[in-house]
């Protein structure tokens, strides 16, 4: 047995790289050392990425033994998500959190949320300025904060959840990039902040810490008084049928809600975001969904412009492993020292799996091409297979079908709009800058085919960019 290959340049360089440009880093290790391969990255260790489906289902199979999500995802995620959460357990303690978190998001009643999902989309889009250039991803934060704090967290106190809307828009914008450092830098600032004085009032982290202390106080008293609730019964929010599974300690709620906030709000509203960067830039895709909205048929065409920009625009480069024993994979062999991560980016734009793969066709998801496991797998897979996929999904085609309905999106520049590492997440570096419309009338797509009907591939760069819009931020 062998090592996999390393990358052949400095962690610094494979750091820089991997932080400008993550996507076309992986594709061109990968062109260049196989689909196996070693990448070391400064202050978080070494990786080994997968980017072969066979061995990837190998290593979501590993999940039953050897593999040990929660412990790769400890040292990062813990300072905010706890101890007790879905994504920082595993084992038995895993076991218990999978079985507690997972019939609240059974897919029967996660439908039942689709109508609130819809009013609290159609509220935020008759505040959009029209004929202005925006940033979308801000605004599809705010949707999906609002049903995390709506429907999970079930907060109908309008004081409340004010507060708690303000505390975390402050706390993952401003503040949770700090929880996502490497070890050693945070272990650097903790020092720092606990000697006290002049440099720990004026650190960036005394800050976020305080906001997190006041988010956990309102979750706990949120916690208390759903728990005294004598209409708990009727309630459907996720908080609610948690407590009156009557298994829940308050840490192990207050550590899945912030699961479920940090796992379901950021990366929802950047899928959302990227879902409008397409369909602003293929017009064809907009008039044929429209069309069968209008025509009340099924919502498989909806379904598929979802899991197509899933594919196309994943908003996470891979998911992480840490090994209990050494893992083989055909020739080469994972030690312990290393993390080993299915490349999800990369397997979505293979060519020997995706024809056109750099294509945004949602009909690749249609009349039985369908993609398979190892084509497509932007939740994951295996046991730790992301707990919020159904709802993620819902809440994507629900949004999607709210906005096009109602307005036209143009973009104002029909280049494509790159992916930027944000936090760690993939999202677009305009921030899916695109001008709002009023609606075009039925049977035309109005805005939605200025300036973009020449570019309709998903490939980078290929048209040259339209005069400048005003923007409104």
């Amino acid at each position: 047995m062998a090592l996999p290959p390393p990358v052949r340049l400095p962690a610094a360089v494979q750091t820089a790289a991997f932080m400008v440009a993550p996507a076309e880093f992986l594709e061109r290790c990968r062109s260049r050392y196989g689909d196996v391969f070693e990448a070391r990255f400064l202050g978080m260790g070494r990786f080994v990425y997968v980017c072969d489906p066979r061995l990837i289902k190998q290593v979501f199979a590993a999940d039953r033994d050897i593999g040990l999500a929660g412990e790769a995802r400890r040292p990062f995620m813990e300072a905010v998500l706890g101890s007790e959460s879905l994504l920082t357990t595993d084992g038995e303690q895993w076991e218990r959190q999978r079985k507690l978190i997972g019939p609240p998001f059974h897919g029967e009643l996660i439908e039942g949320y689709r109508d609130q999902i819809e009013e609290i989309a159609a509220a935020e889009v008759e505040r959009w300025p029209r004929g202005m250039a925006i940033p979308l991803r801000p605004r599809m934060q705010a949707v999906t904060l609002e049903v995390i704090l709506r429907l999970v967290f079930g907060i109908d106190d309008a004081a409340r959840l004010e507060r708690l809307r303000n505390l975390l828009t402050e706390f993952t914008e401003k503040g949770h990039w700090m929880f996502w450092m490497p070890g050693f830098v945070k272990d650097l600032i903790d020092r720092t902040a606990r000697a006290g004085g002049t440099v720990a009032r004026l650190s960036p982290w005394t800050g976020v810490q305080q906001r997190l202390d006041e988010i956990d106080t309102l979750l706990y008293d949120e916690i208390a008084r759903r728990r005294a609730d004598p209409e708990l019964e009727g309630r459907a929010d996720i908080l609610s049928l948690l407590i009156r599974s009557g298994e829940a300690t308050d840490v192990e709620l207050r550590d899945e809600l912030m699961t479920l906030l940090m796992a379901g709000h950021e990366t929802t509203a950047t899928s959302l975001a990227w879902a409008f960067e397409r369909l602003a830039r293929h017009p064809q895709v907009v008039e044929r969904l429209r069309a069968e909205i209008a025509a009340g048929e099924t919502d498989e065409y909806l379904d598929a412009v979802a899991k197509e920009t899933l594919r196309i625009r994943p908003v996470i480069t891979d998911v992480i492993r840490a090994l209990r024993e050494p893992m083989q994979l055909d020739e080469w062999e994972i030690p312990t020292d290393r993390f080993v991560a299915p490349a999800i980016i990369t397997v979505h734009r293979r060519g020997d799996i995706h024809q056109d793969r750099l294509a945004f066709r949602p009909e690749r998801f249609l009349d039985g091409r369908r993609e398979t496991f190892s084509g497509w797998i932007p939740f994951g897979g295996g046991r730790r297979r992301c707990v919020g996929s159904h709802m993620a999904l819902l809440e994507m085609k629900t949004v999607i079908r709210t906005v096009v309905e109602r307005v036209d999106l143009e973009a104002p520049d029909a280049r494509d709009e790159r992916a930027r590492l944000h936090h760690v997440t993939m999202i677009p570096a305009r921030g899916a800058l695109l001008t709002v419309r009023p609606r075009s009338a039925p049977g035309t797509n109005g805005a939605w085919k200025t300036r973009s009907a020449s570019h309709s591939n998903g490939a980078p760069g290929q048209s040259s960019a339209a005069p400048p819009r005003p923007v409104a931020h």
